[in-house]
């Protein structure tokens, strides 16, 4: 008997209890144990507001005894199968200390405020300088102005309103603590004030786990002591204890509550709220650990997969402790470069046949190897190109297909070097469901032909070339670009049962920062099983995370960012980083002792950080860099990895 993909069997156990769900959503009142709330708030005496993680915002008139919806105004999810049933995530939750009927939330792409009612949300019109492919993590607002509100992100730090929204000012004179350079600050976590400690902003950080005091007028931040016993930093609130009580902040840890006191500074413990109640999908916490075998890869092209080539790739893996290849099944141009029957591929001239997939996963396997199929996702010229080209971005000013074109210099019919506009690459519309559908077949054939796991790559929307003029015509009303990415992802985990990996930018494994290509980590980790951060050095600015010990910059982005995935993702997928092994710009003046040491260090700080495995990466497949150590790190990084099964794909 086979069983089922365990994010496959939690796909399908959480579909059944969708179809249920009308008749919990028809009730009026539901008591807490309904929802999985992801913040609680005090309004005034016994009202309560709590936001679910996928049914909307809440109050409550009785401290939370029972609770009825309040989410008029609130996005609904435009995701596969698109039912409209499921609300868009918040990120922050904010009642003002000095009127505790005055509310506001924030999606990770939006502000919105409770009317004086309390019955409908109004969204806010963000305007420059705050972006749309800004994170929204914080809001808070300030007890001394009433039309004054803060907003903090993932990583461009904090703004300011004085009027209600309107308007916005970036506040950076002070803040240095909080840059990591190249313009990204840390994630603010939250932020709070009290009416107690007027000019002064408490700002959260919970990738630091700390806590700064941050006075307006001076601009100086100071670092508040946090109690040994706290734990992981969750966020920060004004607490509305009684009239007699010493001012205070209210401050969540992952697994406790304290009360902070603002004039004394002393820390006392509270019992936590329950943040996370059971919703009618079951526990987050209700799946074991699991254990999985942390793979150790190389990237192969399709040339080098097949024949003698493949043979020594296959004795060098044994030889350095390597126990699995990362194949171009589906190629950056889009080829399928294996002997597909799929229709479409076919009709198009996408199957270019290099190898024989049936023989490669044979000879893997008899010599213990695991074959990861890399298919390259939107980006694919074949499918671009295709009749009509219905499937290409589009560009609204010259009304022809989207293109990003660079200069190149070509040698001209009289022998003088002379200057191109060449487009080298070719973006379908990640909205477009024709698209996923092409692709999750493919993956669905690599299922059968016996690959181990399939990998999602260029999973995103384009980042390079003039956007303004590019346009979605496969777009819904008021869909996001995560949810586009979430729609793909999520039908094709409902139609695969093999492991799903994807592989993403560094910074968007580093930051929370979806709105950007559509690439939110925490998001893909509800449905895939590995996520593989690219976290190349050489691809990061120089300026972020600046050190002047080149090689030990390189430990420490490999360290700090597969820790960040780790706690982004809570564990729901294994994190195994893509490896810089190849060198370019300044570093091809590297000596061998270097260049080894280069890669060692990228090595060592992603087992340190616990990432389960990993894949070098070498366009050429040439793997020079690959030394004795590597061998040992191979052998001492755990076989297998532990991770926590929580996530389930909401609809």
């Amino acid at each position: 008997m086979t069983h089922p993909h365990p994010k496959i069997a939690r796909y399908f156990v959480a579909l059944c209890l969708i179809m249920l769900a009308p008749s919990i959503f028809a009730d009026e009142k539901s008591k807490a144990g309904d929802y999985r709330f992801t913040h609680i708030a005090r309004g005034n005496e016994d009202r309560m507001y709590g936001l679910s993680f996928d049914r909307g915002a809440l109050v409550s008139m009785d401290r939370g005894k029972s609770w009825s919806h309040r989410s008029e105004g609130l996005p609904r999810k435009q995701v596969w199968p698109f039912k409209g049933e499921i609300f868009r995530q918040f990120t922050s939750l904010a009642v003002a200390p000095h009127d505790r009927d005055r509310v506001a939330a924030t999606t990770s792409s939006d502000l919105f405020l409770l009317d004086e009612e309390g019955a409908r949300w109004r969204k806010i019109d963000l305007r420059y300088p705050v972006r749309s492919s800004n994170y929204l993590t914080a809001v808070c607002f300030d007890p001394d102005k009433e039309s004054r509100i803060y907003l903090g992100t993932s990583f461009n730090g904090i703004f300011i309103s004085d009027d209600n929204g309107r308007s916005w000012e970036k506040i950076s004179q002070g803040l240095s603590p909080l840059y990591r350079g190249a313009g990204f600050y840390e994630e603010i976590s939250d932020l709070a004030m009290s009416p107690a400690l007027p000019g002064t902003l408490f700002i959260a950080s919970a990738f630091e786990n700390r806590i700064y005091r941050y006075h307006l007028q001076t601009h100086e931040l100071e670092t508040v002591e946090l109690p040994t016993e706290g734990g992981s930093l969750h966020s920060i609130n004004h607490y509305a204890g009684s009239s007699s009580e010493e001012p205070a902040l209210e401050v969540h840890f992952q697994d406790s509550r304290f009360i902070y006191g603002l004039d004394t500074g002393d820390w006392r413990e509270l019992p936590p709220l329950r943040r996370s109640a059971a919703s009618f999908f079951g526990s987050p916490q209700s799946e074991p650990d699991t254990d999985n075998e942390a793979l150790k890869a190389i990237y192969l092209n399709a040339y080098n997969a097949r024949g003698q080539r493949l043979q020594r790739h296959l004795e060098f893996l044994k030889e350095h402790g390597f126990n699995a290849i990362v194949v171009d099944l589906k190629d950056d141009s889009g080829r399928l470069t294996y002997e597909s029957e799929l229709e479409l591929p076919r009709k198009i001239g996408a199957v270019h046949p290099v190898l024989s997939l049936s023989e490669l996963v044979e000879e893997a396997h008899k010599q213990g190897v695991s074959i990861i199929g890399r298919m390259v996702v939107f980006k694919d010229k074949l499918l671009y190109e295709m009749e009509g080209q219905p499937y290409a971005i589009w560009d609204r000013s010259s009304d022809r297909p989207w293109a990003h074109k660079v200069a190149e210099e070509r040698e001209g019919e009289n022998g003088e070097s002379e200057t191109v506009m060449v487009q080298r690459e070719y973006w379908n519309d990640p909205f477009a469901e024709g698209v996923w559908d092409y692709n999750i077949a493919i993956a669905e054939e690599l299922e059968r032909f016996g690959v181990d796991e399939v990998q999602f790559d260029y999973i995103r929307f384009p980042s390079d070339g003039d956007l303004s003029t590019a346009t979605y015509r496969h777009r819904r009303p008021g869909m996001l670009r995560t949810e586009a990415i979430e729609s793909f992802i999520k039908k094709a985990r409902s139609r695969l049962s093999l492991p799903i990996s994807v592989d993403l930018y560094g910074f968007n494994s580093w930051y929370r920062m979806g709105n950007w290509i559509g690439q939110d980590i925490g998001m893909l980790s509800r449905y895939v099983d590995v996520i593989c951060p690219m976290y190349y050095p050489s691809h990061f600015p120089y300026d972020f995370l600046r050190n002047d010990n080149y090689i030990h910059r390189a430990y420490d982005l490999y360290t700090i960012g597969t820790e960040r995935a780790r706690k982004i993702t809570e564990d729901r997928s294994q994190i195994r980083p893509y490896v810089q092994a190849f060198l370019m710009g300044h570093e091809l003046s590297m000596e061998e002792q270097e260049y080894n040491r280069y890669l060692n260090r990228q090595l060592e700080g992603l087992i340190e950080a616990g990432g389960c495995g990993y894949t070098l990466w070498n366009n050429m497949n040439r793997y020079y860099m690959v030394n004795e150590r590597v061998a040992e790190l191979n052998g001492v990084h755990a076989d297998k990895c532990r991770y926590e099964r929580t996530g389930v794909p909401d609809s």
